[in-house]
């Protein structure tokens, strides 16, 4: 994810890890950020792939765009421009509005799973209510019934071995998805970045099969999906997840350093498989490249490109639309955003940081290509008076669509991994709107600020590692790297 940044949490000092092109000092401050983040306009770059729908632009905070779309949303706030497809959560679509910030109501967090030492994902098998809790320190445990269950689902810790002082380490078990046919086949996929043996430092996506017990994993993986080159120790990536089309995409880090030095050009050239969002069906012959990808020969397997580091990305499970979590260098955190079924966008990295060019001395866009604005875009530079100065590392969320918060639906949250604010937009084809900042922990100095109330004895809301959708639309978050929090009504 990462930029040099010391912080206090829970009483520990965590240090984010390096990535810096020409350090401007960028560094947190403990006061209270004023203003409003900006969000990008500019239009869109790429073509329609399979399943593809609506409005094709990236979109901007003032409606710049090739296409406008006019999209259906899944409560009072609406959705994207895509057209709605399938989704649970109640209530009937209305016409999306992306004319103000969303109104967020009252909104709490309630504890599903806490004590879990390093968590960083978790995730349900399509049908269930099982929880699979994924420890960046190698373990995947089962919250089921209630209840944690004793020993592992999956134990790789013997591969990861996290370095600890300066720096907070990247590197280890960073996702699992499971396909929709999991219920049957029993195979289930990880991405991890091991520390040691022979896959140091190589982003890799395994397949893995269930056992005869349905809560244990057989040890050895059936096959690798996907392996990167070695690479630096940061900007790994890590998140994998099933698309509503049953592909498996891939998000993939630049290969790290700083102004990505390591792998020079990468994100940019649709032959690598760095800096890019991949489409894969586990289910073809290797490299297991979709069919209907927007590149051929060995970029085959690219959907998306131009990405520093997709760290957590998303589907609105009512229209297929993207949205993407892209953790920036030194200056600004982006959000990305793609109409469903749109293919070959290019994001901009390393010629853009957030949407502002040439933070990276002389980079350059490919050739031909065509630069896609993001629809967020935060500056924390150490001179930012914004409300999101203090971010480090974008968590890019879902858009909500269950049923417990009607006046979140077709809401998109996101937030950050260490930043006291979250936030929340609408993107209405290729309009998006003003954001609403939310803040991690009520001010008693500010009790009518948008903010999560904590039930059940939850400490302090600090770190984010992840937000996660179950199978009725509802939203979780992966706090304080060991907590499970459902969001909730107040």
């Amino acid at each position: 994810m990462m930029k040099q940044r010391t912080i206090v949490a829970f009483g520990l000092a965590l240090a984010l890890g390096h990535g810096a092109c020409s350090d401007d000092g960028t560094s947190s401050s403990g006061d209270s950020p004023q203003g409003s983040a900006s969000t990008g306009s500019g239009a869109q770059q790429g073509s329609s792939g399979p399943g593809s729908g609506g409005s094709p632009s990236a979109t901007t905070g003032t409606g710049a765009g090739t296409t406008t779309g006019t999209g259906t949303g899944g409560g009072p706030a609406g959705s994207g421009g895509s057209t709605a497809t399938s989704g649970t959560g109640g209530g009937e679509p209305t016409v999306c509005d992306a004319s103000v910030a969303p109104d967020v109501g009252k909104i709490a967090l309630a504890p599903v799973v806490t004590g879990v030492d390093r968590l960083v994902y978790a995730a349900q098998p399509k049908g269930s209510s099982d929880w699979y809790l994924v420890q960046q320190t190698g373990k995947i445990r089962v919250f089921t019934g209630g209840a944690l269950r004793e020993g592992n689902f999956l134990d790789v810790s013997s591969q990861i071995q996290l370095s600890t002082g300066m720096f907070d380490d990247e590197r280890g078990l960073l996702s699992i998805a499971f396909p929709p046919d999991y219920a049957t086949s029993g195979k289930f996929y990880v991405m991890m970045t091991a520390t040691t043996g022979a896959n140091m430092n190589r982003d890799t996506v395994f397949e893995y099969q269930r056992s005869a017990d349905p809560y244990v994993a057989n040890a050895t993986p059936t096959r690798t999906i996907v392996q990167l080159d070695s690479s630096a120790v940061n900007h790994n990536g890590g998140h994998i997840l099933f698309g509503p089309d049953g592909m498996l995409y891939v998000g993939t880090g630049d290969g790290g350093g700083g102004c990505n030095d390591n792998k020079p050009g990468a994100p940019q050239d649709p032959n690598a498989l760095f800096g890019k969002l991949l489409r894969l069906d586990p289910n073809a012959a290797a490299p297991h490249a979709a069919s209907g990808n927007p590149f051929d020969g060995n970029g085959a397997r690219v959907w998306h490109y131009g990405l520093r580091n997709p760290y957590r990305f998303s589907f609105d499970r009512l229209n297929g639309d993207l949205y993407i979590g892209d953790v920036g260098q030194d200056r600004y955190e982006e959000v990305d955003y793609a109409p469903a079924g749109m293919s070959g966008m290019n994001f901009g990295w390393a010629a853009y940081e957030g949407d502002h060019a040439d933070t990276c001395n002389g980079r350059t866009l490919r050739e031909g290509s065509t630069y896609t604005k993001p629809i967020f875009d935060a500056d924390r530079q150490r001179t930012a008076t914004g409300p999101f100065r203090d971010w480090v590392s974008v968590i890019g969320g879902y858009v909500y669509r269950g049923a417990a918060l009607p006046q979140l639906r077709g809401v998109y949250l996101f937030g950050d991994y260490t930043g006291e604010r979250m936030a929340a937009l609408v993107q209405c084809g290729a309009q998006t709107s003003p954001v609403t900042q939310i803040l991690k922990n009520r001010d008693p100095n500010a009790p009518n600020a948008p903010a999560f109330t904590r039930q059940g004895g939850l400490p302090n809301f600090e770190d984010l590692t992840a937000i996660v959708e179950d199978n009725d639309g509802e939203l979780y978050f992966v706090a304080n790297r060991s907590s499970l929090v459902k969001l909730v009504p107040e």
